[in-house]
């Protein structure tokens, strides 16, 4: 004897169904997105860190400081007394021009301090390979002088992929001190 579901159980069972599945898709979806976000991180810190001693020179020769960009408007106030388009467009640019180089700045003393946070927790922890990685890291992106893989591998006396997952090792933590705590809750 079978027993026959009303309508209105059908229609319960039916909702309870979809919203389990919509609840699970939900899930897989941020999940998907945490990790993309993290990959991002990581890709960022990457770009930043192998870009590094550009942003550095960049941000030392910079005709613009932080504080500049209260104090001198000099420039801006020539420039609004002419109202003619062009003048307006190269206002413009020149603002933009202003920014970035503030931008430039202030990111490169961040990630100054996150990799000297970095140096001291590598010290800290008393393990003779988070040293080697934080060798590695600023032998091949940070030092002015740049190292190839090879001398580093010679210097380090490790193989050259040891070098690479150093490297890899290195920018997982800057990465999660670069972005802070957004970085823990992905990972």
């Amino acid at each position: 004897m079978s027993k026959q579901l009303s309508p209105e159980q059908v229609i319960r069972i039916a909702v309870r169904e979809g919203i389990k599945a919509a609840q699970q898709q939900l899930e897989f979806e941020r999940n998907k997105q945490r990790k993309l976000n993290k990959d991002n991180r990581l890709h960022n810190t990457k770009l930043l860190i192998q870009d590094y001693r550009l942003f550095k020179s960049h941000a030392e020769k910079a005709l613009y400081t932080a504080q500049d960009i209260d104090d001198d408007e000099s420039v801006f106030d020539i420039l609004s007394l002419m109202s003619d388009k062009a003048f307006t467009a190269a206002e413009n640019t020149a603002e933009a021009i202003k920014q970035s180089a503030v931008k430039t700045q202030i990111m490169v003393k961040h990630v100054s301090a996150m990799i000297e946070i970095y140096r001291v927790w590598c010290e800290r922890t008393g393990k003779p390979e988070n040293m080697r990685q934080y060798r590695v890291l600023c032998a091949l992106y940070i030092d002015d002088t740049p190292k190839t893989v090879d001398e580093i591998a010679a210097a380090e006396n490790i193989d050259r992929r040891t070098v690479y997952r150093d490297i890899n090792a290195a920018l997982d933590i800057l990465s999660a001190l670069i972005f802070g705590i957004d970085s823990l809750h992905e990972q």
